[in-house]
């Protein structure tokens, strides 16, 4: 009599695509919720194979976005924010991604930090010096010059947005962030001052 400790069908499980899987967990860590539709198009987004047009905003929302993003990642001796395509980034996100409501809750807050420019500055927030622009943000965090709480909820989740963008593109994970394709043998107590770096997961 013979044994089979085979299964009579056994399948195997579908490799999660790494890409995928690289955004779920960078969500999680920046406290986001995003179905695997939502995950697809992202992950699209971000590797730049979709052509940056305007889903979401108006162009000059889509300007404006482009500035805030760039003040809160800023070139350094890395590609900031805007050189990214970040704010290509939250354009997908808000037309693919979110509700109705959140859509809205995110034109408010950017139409709030326009009429504060207005009323502070007797300009747009687009037509601001970047000093002034820098005076701005760090006043909605304050929620100091008419800004309210509720207007730095809207930024905190701004920039939480423009940190998920900026280190799942290719830039953020590989010039930022340190990135080894495939890792070396496990090296426990590796002095940090030898990796100077934050590891990406994946790109």
């Amino acid at each position: 009599m013979s044994y089979n400790n085979e299964p009579e069908s056994a399948s195997t499980p579908e490799t999660e695509n790494p890409r995928r899987v690289a955004l779920k967990q960078m969500a999680l860590l920046f406290g986001l919720s995003l179905s695997t539709q939502s995950l697809d198009v992202l992950a699209a987004t971000v590797k730049g194979t979709m052509p940056l047009t305007t889903k979401f905003f108006t162009p000059d929302q889509l300007q404006m976005t482009g500035v805030i993003a760039d003040l809160i990642i800023p070139t350094t001796d890395t590609p900031g924010a805007l050189a990214v395509n970040v704010h290509g980034f939250l354009d997908t996100y808000l037309a693919e991604c979110v509700s109705k409501n959140e859509q809205e809750m995110f034109l408010l807050g950017l139409k709030k930090i326009n009429s504060v420019a207005e009323n502070k500055f007797q300009k747009s927030f687009l037509a601001c010096k970047p000093k002034q622009q820098t005076q701005l943000l760090t006043a909605i965090e304050k929620s100091d010059s008419g800004f309210t709480p509720d207007d730095k909820s809207f930024f905190t989740q701004f920039k939480s947005l423009t940190l998920f963008g900026y280190y799942t593109s290719e830039v953020g994970a590989t010039q930022e962030l340190a990135y080894l394709a495939i890792p070396g043998g496990y090296q426990g107590n590796f002095p940090f001052a030898k990796v100077g770096k934050a590891w990406a997961l994946n790109w």
